[in-house]
């Protein structure tokens, strides 16, 4: 299923400058992996080890 994610103005420098990107998985952990795929650098700053780090914020 394809969901919209709304990226931070300091994280779209990964996504071209892109307010809101497209993604699908299962788990976050896949939706966050196939974000990844098309915006390479972005999982690094959302993932601190096997964690989301503290800032990042899901709503659903």
């Amino acid at each position: 299923m394809a969901v919209q994610v709304k990226v931070p103005t300091i994280l779209r420098t990964y996504t071209d400058g892109a307010k809101v990107v497209s993604g699908e998985g299962g788990t976050l952990a896949e939706l966050i992996d196939d974000v990844e795929s098309n915006h390479g650098g972005i999982k690094a700053r959302l993932i601190e080890g096997e964690d989301l780090r503290r800032f990042v914020n899901v709503y659903v």
